[in-house]
C-alpha cells in the first residue's frame, strides 16, 4: 500500500489531465478555452495561497477541486445567472412556484429575479434596497448574500462588500476567497476523511452534519472522486523497497528533480520512444507522462515517480539494442 505526501507544487499535478475531464473538452489552453482556461490558470497561479489555506495534500485538493468544478459548471461560470425562462424560475425556485403568474411575468429580468429570490432575506444579511443582484452568487465557491460577501472577504483579506464583482475580475481573488471560506469552514477535516458528502453539505448547506443532501450531492460525490483521480495518481508513492546488497542508496526522481540523474534518465527514455518533451536535466510533466507509461507497459507500480525499480528497468530497457528507438505516443495511456 502506498503512502499519501503533500503536494509540493502544483507542478506534482496534470492540470491538462484535469481539463481533459471537463465535458467537451480533450485539452486547454488559455485563449481557446475561454473562462475554463482562466480558471485554469488562477488554480496554477494560486499555488502558495491554497498551502497558506492547508488545502496542500491529494485528498484536500481533489476535494476543493470537485466543489469548484460543479459550483462553476466545470469552470464555465464566474457568477450565477439568472436568464430564466418562466418555466425555469418555476423549477427552480420556490417562490415562483407558489406564484406561477409572477414568474412568467419576471421571465428573463435578471436583477428583478434576483432580488426576488435572494432580497430582504436576513439569514444572507441582505437588509438593503437591490442586495439580492448585488450580492448573487459569485466565485470558485458561490457565495450568496451580503453577509456572506462580508464574512469571507474578511477572512481573505478582500473588501467583498465593497467590490464584489472582484471575484468575477479576478479569479486568484475567487480562489482565494473560496480557500478562506473551506478553512473557515473546517473543511479539510472532512475532506482528510475523504467524505464528499459531508463536505458537500458544508459548502452548499453551510453544515457538512446538515441531515438534508447538497444541491447535486451525487454529482459532487462523482466529480470529487474524478479530481481525486487525479490528484492523488501522482502522490501515490510505492513503499521503500530494500536495495540490493552494494546497491546505492539514492533519491527517487520525481516533478522538480533536476540534474544529471534526470538528463540521463529522459536520454534513456526518449531512445525507447518515450517522449519527456526535450532532453533538459528537469523531471517535468513530460517526464512524468513517460514515466507513466514505461511503468504501465511494464507491470512496474504506475506512480510517475521513477524510483530505483523503475530506474533499472530503463537502464535494462535502454540496454537492449532491439527494445531502443520504438515509437510510442502512447494514445492508449493519454489520449
Amino acid at each position: 500500500m502506498g503512502r499519501i505526501i503533500t503536494i509540493q507544487g502544483v507542478g506534482d499535478i496534470d492540470l491538462d489531465k484535469v481539463s481533459r475531464l471537463l465535458p467537451g473538452r480533450n485539452g486547454w489552453d488559455i485563449l481557446s478555452l475561454g473562462t475554463q482556461g482562466r480558471y485554469i490558470k488562477a488554480i496554477i497561479d494560486s499555488w502558495d495561497t491554497l498551502q497558506r489555506y492547508e488545502i496542500n495534500t491529494p485528498l484536500r485538493l481533489g476535494h476543493f477541486l470537485g466543489q469548484g468544478l460543479v459550483e462553476t459548471g466545470w469552470l464555465k461560470y464566474t457568477e450565477e445567472g439568472f436568464s430564466y425562462s418562466a418555466e425555469g424560475l418555476i423549477a427552480t425556485f420556490r417562490h415562483y412556484r407558489r406564484n406561477p403568474d409572477l414568474a412568467r411575468q419576471h421571465a428573463r429580468k435578471k436583477e428583478l429575479i434576483a432580488n426576488t429570490v435572494y432580497g430582504d432575506r436576513a439569514d444572507l444579511g441582505n437588509t438593503q434596497e437591490g442586495d439580492g443582484w448585488k450580492f448573487r452568487g459569485r466565485g470558485f465557491i458561490q457565495l450568496t448574500g451580503r453577509y456572506n460577501y462580508t464574512k469571507y472577504g474578511e477572512a481573505a483579506g478582500i473588501d467583498l462588500a465593497n467590490d464584489p464583482d472582484i471575484i468575477k475580475r479576478d479569479l486568484t481573488k475567487s480562489i482565494e476567497v473560496a480557500a478562506a471560506f473551506w478553512k473557515t469552514n473546517g473543511l479539510n477535516a472532512y475532506a482528510d476523511q475523504n467524505d464528499a458528502a459531508k463536505v458537500s453539505r458544508g459548502v452548499n448547506r453551510g453544515n457538512p452534519n446538515d441531515p438534508a443532501a447538497a444541491n447535486h450531492e451525487d454529482l459532487r460525490i462523482l466529480w470529487t472522486n474524478t479530481a481525486l483521480g487525479v490528484t492523488q495518481a501522482p502522490q501515490t508513492v510505492a513503499p521503500d523497497a530494500v536495495p540490493p546488497p552494494g546497491a546505492p542508496s539514492l533519491k527517487p526522481l520525481q516533478v522538480g528533480s533536476r540534474g544529471d540523474r534526470v538528463r540521463a534518465l529522459q536520454e534513456d527514455l526518449n531512445a525507447l520512444g518515450y517522449s519527456t518533451n526535450g532532453i533538459d536535466g528537469i523531471y517535468g510533466q513530460g517526464t512524468k507522462r513517460a514515466i507513466l507509461a514505461f511503468q504501465q507497459e511494464h507491470g512496474i507500480p504506475v506512480t510517475g515517480i521513477a524510483d530505483a525499480a523503475t530506474i533499472d528497468a530503463v537502464d535494462k530497457a535502454a540496454d537492449d539494442p532491439a527494445r531502443a528507438r520504438i515509437d510510442r505516443s502512447d494514445p492508449r495511456v493519454f489520449g
